[in-house]
């Protein structure tokens, strides 16, 4: 056997080392942790100063005299977003998109080569085009601002390390997990995949506060028992005032039972149970009629009464909740939406208007700056006008997409004339019009 290395196959061996060393050397001054990828999958090149947008006029539509207007721009969503840049710089209040999930499937498209599973550059690819869109993003946020970004299990891991990257990890708010499909959804042989996720990031996480969920008290069975206040403080339930918490002495204290006896938390002094109102506050709840002693075997019980309408003041209060990150939003609902609409099946998976209605509710405020920059069918600005209609608020929509196949102009710009002016769906049902005012733009270069 040949124990001997040929001088050329050490020369090969020599060079490979060299490349290696050369990538390393690259990156270990500029960062010890995060996601690295090859820069030269990049080739996407323009000069920002040469592009401008234009309106295509026959395209506008206005038919609401106060309302704001609506963008809708046809082009590279890379040089739109420079071009944003100009105008919107800090102005936007939400950014939504759906990027291609780089699934392998000829779902994203990278300087006119389709991606697959094979590529060497797949991912490296996908994040070069991706990262350029996001710093030009972050730049459009306002103080406020926050993002929300659809993504599947493909590059859900380097989305996340990019945007703890673009954003800091500290503004990261919630990775919503979206329940997209019902059924079976047997799209792989090992294991049904039923949820795709959505990250949330924040402009600055100390300026964006996000709106509760308001409960349905009239709607939730545990308030069932009723007294001589249920006109103003409505139902109410039992809590126990017996808490096995973090422990305080000033909240270890004995209260008188009905029978004169001698009531202590968890029934005796000392760790690890409290009250879970002051001394002060029991008095005020026995005087008011918001606490309830029950005999037991033993001794008596101490209880709370939480009531629907009333807060443990006797103040009107509504119920809320921060929103959960576990969401059900279906695709199959956004793609007959869609097809009652076009009366075709020309787009592939939509999100539906609800998914897009729930982050505009998330977010405060009556006139909001909402940016789509894949836009694709145009849903965003479908929830928008719906919204506006519904609530009476005056959100403004900017959408940007190319006109591959023509998208823009057959699919998301004809969807949003209808939306407006209103539409008959397939089953022959009339839907009303939202009203609302839109412009087209095309990205051009002098």
């Amino acid at each position: 056997m040949n124990k001997y290395i040929s001088t050329e196959e050490l020369l090969r061996e020599n060079e490979r080392l060299k490349a290696i060393i050369a990538l390393l050397e690259e990156n270990a001054p500029q960062k010890k942790y995060g996601l690295v990828w090859e820069k030269e999958a990049d080739k996407e090149h323009f000069l920002t100063e040469a592009l401008f947008l234009k309106e295509v006029l026959n395209k506008r539509i206005f038919t609401a005299e106060q309302a704001p207007v609506n963008w809708l721009i046809e082009g590279d969503n890379y040089q739109s977003l420079s071009i944003l840049l100009r105008t919107h710089r800090q102005k936007v209040d939400v950014i939504y998109i759906d990027p291609p999930y780089n699934t392998g499937n000829r779902d994203f498209k990278f300087t006119d080569t389709f991606s697959d599973n094979d590529s060497t550059y797949r991912h490296s690819r996908w994040i070069a085009f991706i990262e350029k869109r996001l710093r030009l993003a972050k730049q459009l946020l306002s103080p406020a601002g926050v993002i929300f970004i659809s993504i599947d299990d493909t590059e859900l891991a380097q989305t996340k390390l990019l945007c703890d990257e673009i954003f800091g990890e500290k503004n990261f708010v919630a990775n919503f997990i979206r329940k997209c499909k019902t059924g079976s959804g047997h799209d792989s042989g090992k294991i049904a995949i039923e949820f795709d996720y959505m990250l949330c990031y924040a402009k600055d996480s100390t300026k964006q506060k996000f709106n509760k969920q308001t409960l349905n008290v009239e709607k939730d069975d545990k308030y069932r028992h009723t007294d001589q206040f249920v006109a103003h403080r409505g139902k109410y339930y039992l809590r126990d005032l017996d808490y096995k918490g973090t422990y305080s002495p000033s909240l270890d204290y004995p209260i008188q039972a009905p029978d004169g006896s001698e009531l202590w938390p968890g029934g005796a002094y000392g760790r690890p149970n409290t009250w879970r109102w002051s001394r002060e506050k029991v008095e005020w709840g026995i005087k008011n009629d918001f606490i309830v002693f029950k005999p037991t075997a033993r001794q008596w019980k101490v209880y709370i009464k939480q009531y629907q309408y009333v807060d443990n003041q006797d103040k009107k209060r509504v119920r809320q909740l921060p929103h959960r990150a576990m969401i059900e939003f279906i695709n199959s609902k956004g793609s007959n939406e869609l097809k009652d609409i076009l009366h075709e099946d020309i787009f592939t998976h939509p999100k539906p208007v609800d998914l897009i209605k729930f982050i505009i509710d998330l977010v405060p405020g009556n006139n909001l700056t909402i940016l789509d920059f894949f836009a694709g069918s145009g849903t965003t600005g479908h929830a928008v006008l719906s919204v506006n209609q519904e609530k009476g608020t005056n959100h403004q929509f900017i959408l940007c997409t190319n006109n591959e196949n023509n998208i823009c102009e057959k699919v998301c710009y004809e969807r949003l004339k209808k939306v407006i002016t209103g539409y008959e769906t397939r089953s022959g049902r009339y839907i009303k019009g939202t009203n609302g005012n839109l412009t087209y733009w095309k990205v051009v270069e002098v």
